[in-house]
């Protein structure tokens, strides 16, 4: 029986430190939040830095409507908007396609979308408002 536990202990050890080399090949997601809602115009320095979102394309791979989306490539992250107040985050997979990460309810019928490179922070514009969302 002190045989058969000792094995025991030793398969969980092993798929504890298996999960763990899997689990740390992938940079870890961090979740977007909304923070605030902003009056037009953003800092100069901010709005040079910005890449903006292509609307009226879709994408292949990803489900649903999307109407506008942008990629990062630095964190591997498409965000997907839909003009029914939908924001979709997907990490690209090393395999090819996408992997849904979050869900996010965003502002109805945005006309503009552009990704901060350097913090992250995504702005949505509507309504003559800018609405953030960032990590």
């Amino acid at each position: 029986m002190e045989k058969v536990l000792q094995i025991v202990a030793v398969f969980a050890l092993m798929m504890l430190i298996i999960n763990r080399f899997i689990k740390g090949r992938e940079p870890r997601y961090r979740p977007y939040n909304y923070l605030t809602r902003l009056k037009p115009p953003l800092l100069a320095e901010v709005g040079q830095r910005l890449v903006t979102a292509v609307f009226g394309v879709g994408i292949a791979g990803v489900a649903g409507q999307v109407d506008a989306y942008l990629l990062d490539e630095a964190r591997q992250l498409l965000f997907c908007y839909s003009a029914v107040g939908s924001l979709t985050i997907y990490r690209r997979k090393e395999e090819g396609g996408y992997r849904e990460m979050q869900a996010l309810a965003a502002p109805l019928d945005c006309t503009g979308m552009a990704l901060d490179t350097e913090d992250g922070r995504l702005y949505l514009e509507a309504g003559g408002y800018l609405f953030v969302y960032g990590m």
